[in-house]
């Protein structure tokens, strides 16, 4: 719940600096990809200590993408290329890794 008022308190205010909501979707669709990639690069080296609600970002993910294509398919494309680009390099974990961040458990 509070999650969400955030992502809506942000977006509003993202919205009255004239930033349009292809763009706004463009910079949460980035977010939602970093922290795909991370999840999965940590799944794929079996220490996955991320929450388990972590899984309904995928959907989310897949929804930003189907909504950016039926806007602008042509951007749609430049998006994923940059998306690939920072998964490649390790752009996208880095900053998945930053978002998740507050959510892994301390080790003491």
């Amino acid at each position: 719940m509070f999650l969400s008022y955030t992502i809506i308190r942000v977006i509003y205010h993202l919205r009255i600096k004239n930033m349009s909501i292809f763009d706004i979707l463009s910079i949460v669709f980035i977010m939602f990809s970093s922290v795909v990639s991370f999840d999965l690069h940590s799944r794929q080296e079996n220490k996955s200590t991320l929450p388990s609600w972590v899984k309904y970002v995928y959907p989310i993910y897949i929804g930003l993408a189907i909504i950016i294509f039926i806007m602008n398919w042509k951007y749609t494309i430049l998006i994923f290329i940059i998306c690939y680009i920072g998964t490649v390099l390790p752009i996208l974990n880095i900053i998945g890794n930053i978002l998740m961040s507050p959510f892994k458990p301390r080790v003491k």
